[in-house]
């Protein structure tokens, strides 16, 4: 794995630990392909962060910001030493508990957010429940978008609370399902 743009291109990052399935290089290109025009000076969220790949990269790319959310202690680590070996660490909070509960704290301080990744694993039953506090919660930005990693045999719904789905990606075995505040939606 390695970062694909921006002031940190080409430095590699710690893999993760047995289990752990990272957004691949290619799909990482494809989705900040996509996000381009909404990367610079942006707050970032990462939850279910893994190693960190995904927030770091928006970070090369000139995000202002990326938080992680992230529960396993060895992976919070992982994101730590990425963060240091790209030089990035100064821009980057981790929060090292369960996702929702990560959330929850976020939407009670006020946090906002252009874009919102969730990588959740496969399978997991965590990405629903994100995914409608997101929708009932500010933590979007009005203008914002929210990324959902899910396997292209599981499908997501069209909306969550005010989340409405408005693309889909496939690559592979990983579908991305982007979604935006249905009252600004197309």
């Amino acid at each position: 794995m390695r970062i694909i743009s921006g002031k940190a291109k080409g430095r590699k990052l710690k893999a993760p630990k047995p289990g752990t399935r990272p957004l691949t290089d290619r799909v990482r290109e494809a989705l900040f392909n996509i996000l381009a025009p909404r990367i610079v000076d942006s707050a970032f969220l990462d939850v279910f962060a893994g190693t960190g790949a995904v927030g770091i990269e928006a970070l090369s790319r000139g995000a202002r910001l990326s938080i992680f959310i992230e529960i396993d202690r060895q992976n919070v680590e992982v994101i730590r030493e990425n963060l240091r070996e790209t030089g990035l660490l100064d821009s980057a909070e981790i929060f090292a508990i369960d996702a929702l509960r990560a959330l929850k704290i976020l939407g009670k301080k006020g946090a906002k957010f252009d874009i919102i990744f969730l990588g959740a694993p496969y399978g997991s039953r965590a990405l629903d429940p994100c995914l409608e506090f997101i929708g009932a919660s500010g933590l979007l930005a009005p203008a914002g978008v929210a990324i959902a990693e899910h396997h292209k045999k599981s499908s997501l719904r069209e909306t969550f609370g005010r989340l409405k789905k408005f693309r889909e990606e496939r690559y592979g075995d990983t579908q991305l399902a982007f979604y935006e505040n249905s009252d600004l939606s197309r």
